[in-house]
């Protein structure tokens, strides 16, 4: 086991996995969308000219790898914004109601 593990507040830790899937659905599917630009350019039955097909498959690649990029780092700046800060020693208990010390 590591023990290095850190606790995290779990809303924000769902929603930035959440974000990240969503993220990584689209850059799916716009891989998805450049191998259809591909595969029609190949096939001949695209009526674009094959060198805008190729152009424009490479340029949805480019996307997509670009966005998976952004996805992933911002998924790791969610997760460290996500962390709950750790206790400062560990024989120290922090006080529940700040009003005790009135």
């Amino acid at each position: 086991m590591r023990e290095d593990r850190f606790e995290y507040d779990i809303q924000k830790r769902a929603r930035a996995g959440t974000a990240a899937t969503f993220r990584v659905a689209v850059s799916a599917y716009i891989l998805y969308l450049a191998w259809n630009i591909l595969r029609g350019v190949r096939d001949g039955s695209s009526t674009i000219p094959t060198w805008i097909g190729w152009l424009a498959a490479i340029l949805f690649t480019a996307a997509a790898v670009a966005f998976i990029i952004y996805a992933w780092r911002t998924w790791r700046r969610d997760l460290e914004a996500a962390r709950l800060p750790a206790a400062e020693e560990e024989g120290t208990e922090q006080k529940e109601d700040p009003e005790d010390d009135v």
